[in-house]
């Protein structure tokens, strides 16, 4: 039988689909080129936003009239099977629906499914039935390597507590082998990957994630290691040493600060102030080059336009490569959709509109400021509007297309940035 995965939301969704393959692989199923020719359909979805859950169900719906027809299964995983399970098996969006601590196991739940198991909905949360993260299948030459999951952080906007459970981090000496492994096969980039990556091992007492990161990076044959996603209260500054200690260590660092108001940092329950989160860019700053990027929500409730422009002043302030910008939306079952306050539609959109004007001229900027650099650059693929091209990120994570074909896939390249369009830096090939 052949199956077809479709994955909504972050990247710890993304790489838990490539564990999903792993798993139906070795389960003896075989991938389908798309869904039309699939006998097993799998959603991986999203329950952040709601509009990422109305679109997985959409999906599911439709994918359950194509596949019947075809004797099929339509399975749901990820945050919303985790979520709503019952609701999505009684609404027949799908066959069976698999939560995030089990969605890797999920070849071996399939294959006793077809051969007469009962049981459709697994959604667990005991630690017994949590299936490990580390291994995946991916590009030969970058790995993605999970070393948390969970978060117990329970900002008051966001679902990912209830959906993917307590902080579980993984042994360094697996997360460490796991690299080594990779490295063997042929991989020169390496993710570290975690809801909150800083708080590795404050679960089991094992070293801290700025040890972990040195470790990792001292491994021989690693061109660039990066980490996602760091949480500003847990960021201890020796992290800025390491980085600055391994060459190889990339200098993008994604610190998310949702809000430049201490006023509403601390209804978000974010647990730092402003003030806090500047020292931390203040010591990055002390890098010889570097890159950072955010994430900003605009319009949580009881956002007043005073605690607005504090985030316009922030993002002035920090001068942010990239951001990733959002307008508030209540999610079901956190606190803060029951806040008082919620901000009409039409102000959020106001204000989201601004913020992303302020920042696409401050990321215009950082851009032009690589003109005449030679950058470091691992070729990702080939580029989509030009075949002679290819596409790939430098060092400080900017994307950057170049001339080639499909045999610099993989490899580090030196570019010399000739100019920049769009969001892109366009470079030439340089020895």
């Amino acid at each position: 039988m052949h199956f077809f995965i479709e994955t909504f939301g972050c990247q710890m969704n993304k790489n838990d689909s490539l564990m999903m393959e792993a798993s139906l692989l070795s389960s003896g199923f075989a991938p389908a080129e798309n869904q039309n020719d699939a006998d097993i359909v799998i959603f991986n979805t999203c329950s952040v936003r709601d509009s990422a859950e109305r679109r997985a169900k959409g999906r599911l719906k439709e994918a359950m009239a194509q596949v019947r027809e075809r004797k099929g299964i339509v399975v749901a995983a990820g945050c919303m099977a985790q979520r709503i399970p019952e609701f999505l098996i009684n609404g027949k969006y799908c066959s069976i629906a698999i939560g995030t601590y089990q969605s890797p196991s999920i070849g071996k739940i399939i294959e006793n499914f077809l051969n007469g198991d009962k049981r459709r909905v697994f959604d667990s949360f005991d630690e017994n039935d949590y299936a490990g993260r580390i291994s995946g299948t991916t590009e030969s030459w970058h790995k993605w390597i999970t070393i948390t999951h969970g978060c117990e952080n329970f900002c008051t906007y966001c679902i990912v507590p209830y959906v993917r459970g307590k902080l579980i981090s993984a042994s360094s000496g697996e997360i460490l082998s796991s690299i080594k492994s990779a490295v063997d096969n042929g991989a020169i980039e390496i993710t570290l990957l975690g809801q909150n990556v800083n708080q590795y091992g404050q679960d089991n007492g094992e070293i801290p994630f700025y040890r972990l990161l040195d470790e990792s990076a001292k491994i021989k044959g690693i061109e660039r290691i990066n980490f996602l996603t760091s949480h500003p209260k847990d960021f201890d500054t020796n992290i800025i040493e390491v980085i600055k200690n391994n060459q190889n260590i990339s200098r993008s660092v994604h610190l998310p600060l949702q809000s430049g108001s201490d006023n509403i940092l601390k209804q978000m329950n974010r647990i730092y102030s402003f003030s806090d989160y500047m020292k931390i860019i203040d010591k990055i700053k002390e890098l010889p080059d570097f890159s950072i990027t955010t994430d900003l929500i605009v319009g949580f409730p009881g956002e007043t336009n005073e605690d607005f422009e504090e985030t316009i002043k922030a993002v002035r302030l920090v001068q942010y490569d990239e951001a990733f910008m959002y307008a508030y939306s209540p999610r079901e079952s956190t606190p803060a959709a029951s806040f008082k306050n919620h901000l009409d539609k039409k102000i959020k959109s106001e204000r989201l509109k601004l913020l992303i004007e302020t920042q696409r001229e401050i990321s215009a900027l950082k851009l032009k400021a690589r003109i005449g650099r030679t950058e470091s650059v691992i070729i990702e693929g080939i580029s989509r509007k030009n075949e002679n091209e290819v596409y790939g990120k430098s060092f400080l994570a900017h994307p950057v297309i170049t001339s080639g074909n499909s045999s610099d896939t993989g490899k580090l390249l030196n570019v010399k940035i000739d100019s920049v369009k769009g969001s892109a830096l366009i470079g030439s090939r340089s020895l």
